[in-house]
């Protein structure tokens, strides 16, 4: 065998094995909107999200599938930089590899005993089917 071709073997199976374990990692750019998201199995999802932790505004979700994890970090109250106008909640969606779909997570900004301030749905989908594993 030259030792091109084991070389270019050995990549190969690098890949293929990286491949196996690799998580995606997607940042949501304008997650405050109604959207519709294809996703895959073992993918997590990022975006940060306003509140006003010192005025008891924040966000919370609600998500009916089991295969879908969704964790929001709010900052503790008096955290604010300086100059800053908000907090900032941090949001993770983790796509477990039970996966089915469709799922949709529902999250609302509300302060406590009032009504909710503003509200988005962010609805997730696996493409099932052939389709080329580059697209």
């Amino acid at each position: 065998m030259s030792s091109v071709f084991r070389t270019g073997l050995a990549l190969l199976a690098l890949t293929l094995i990286a491949g196996c374990n690799m998580v995606w990692r997607k940042i949501l750019p304008d997650p405050e909107k109604n959207q519709v998201v294809r996703v895959e199995k073992g993918e997590r999802l990022y975006f940060d999200l306003e509140e006003d932790v010192d005025a008891g505004s924040r966000w919370d979700f609600t998500c009916d599938d089991k295969d879908v994890e969704v964790t929001i970090d709010h900052k503790a109250p008096g955290t604010r930089e300086e100059g800053q106008a908000s907090d900032a909640a941090a949001v993770r969606i983790r796509i477990h590899r039970g996966y089915d779909g469709p799922t949709a997570i529902r999250f609302f900004r509300k302060k406590r005993g009032e009504p909710i301030e503003k509200e988005f749905t962010i609805t997730l989908y696996r493409r099932i089917g052939d389709y080329a594993f580059w697209e």
